[in-house]
């Protein structure tokens, strides 16, 4: 369609210019005609291509083949220009195609960024709360040490308190009954020398002592007050043999007549109080006066030692008032 437009555009153009030059060939031989025709001649061609009523002087078919052509040229020119246009936006597209990849990485990407902010995010919480559990830990560590002290001292003041509580009793029992530093005991009052405060003394030197307080060498009358001295005195473990940490008692050899007699002047004839292997007729630890000592069974304490050469702490005993 294009190039018909283009053929009529052509002939249309040579045809007026055809009867341009012809016009013009005619007005110049009219020109130098006559001088009478030179007015119209010069009318004729001032007027051009108007008529002298202002009509057109193209005849209108020209008017449309003229009007065609310069339509033609126009759709020409706007195909051209489409055309271009559509070729960059095919361009583009295709160009916008071969990207494709690479802006999915770059979506990818970014993605992966914000995963990687979010694992650090979480990291970075992960490492406060382990320094907050160390933190905590640490705290239920010092609490538990604190808690374990405060365990002790509760053990050792309840334990105090136990043995205070005995004490009241035991002082309850023997207020205005027995003498200071004398323990009431049952029925009777008793005496338990202490090193700290009293010197060791042999076995006469100690019955004296007690006779001094208005009492007498302790007499074990039964089982009950054997074990009753066995638990009271005061256990004493130094680096001597084990007969050195002893204490007299009020029993003593008759060596004329063999046989073992309280201070009260009554005769023990029990020997399940005596330690095994005792009493002694050899050695050292030989002797006539009788001590006890505890060491693994409250009953088999007693044993015989030197009464002049061995000094000992000892064990009183008296009538309560």
């Amino acid at each position: 369609m294009g190039t018909t437009l283009t053929s009529i555009m052509e002939n249309s153009q040579s045809y007026s210019e055809h009867e341009e030059e012809m016009s013009f060939e005619q007005k110049v031989s009219q020109h130098f005609s006559t001088d009478g025709h030179r007015r119209y001649q010069r009318q004729a061609f001032g007027q051009g291509l108007f008529t002298k009523g202002g009509g057109s002087a193209f005849p209108p078919h020209r008017l449309v083949i003229l009007s065609l052509g310069l339509l033609n040229a126009v759709l020409l020119i706007a195909a051209v220009v489409t055309g271009i246009y559509c070729a960059k936006a095919k361009n583009i597209q295709i160009s916008y195609s071969a990207n494709g990849p690479l802006v999915a990485e770059v979506n990818r990407l970014r993605n992966h960024s914000g995963i990687i902010r979010a694992k650090l995010e979480a990291h970075a919480a992960l490492i406060k709360e382990r320094a907050s559990h160390l933190y905590l830990k640490e705290q239920v560590k010092q609490k538990k040490t604190i808690s374990d002290g405060l365990q002790v001292q509760i053990e050792t003041l309840l334990t105090e308190r136990t043995k205070l509580k005995s004490n009241k009793t035991v002082l309850e029992g023997s207020c205005n009954r027995c003498q200071p530093r004398w323990i009431f005991l049952q029925s009777s009052c008793y005496f338990f020398s202490n090193s700290v405060h009293d010197n060791k003394k042999n076995w006469l030197d100690s019955r004296a002592h007690c006779i001094s307080q208005g009492g007498e060498l302790v007499v074990i009358n039964n089982l009950a007050e054997q074990h009753l001295m066995s638990d009271n005195y005061r256990k004493v473990n130094s680096g001597n043999v084990w007969w050195q940490n002893g204490f007299w008692i009020g029993l003593r050899e008759e060596v004329a007549e063999e046989k073992w007699v309280w201070v009260n002047n009554v005769t023990e004839t029990e020997t399940v109080y005596w330690r095994t292997g005792q009493p002694n007729r050899s050695g050292s630890q030989s002797g006539n006066c009788a001590a006890l000592n505890y060491y693994s069974d409250t009953k088999r304490t007693w044993y015989n030692a030197n009464c002049n050469e061995l000094e000992l702490n000892w064990i009183c005993e008296m009538e309560p008032n």
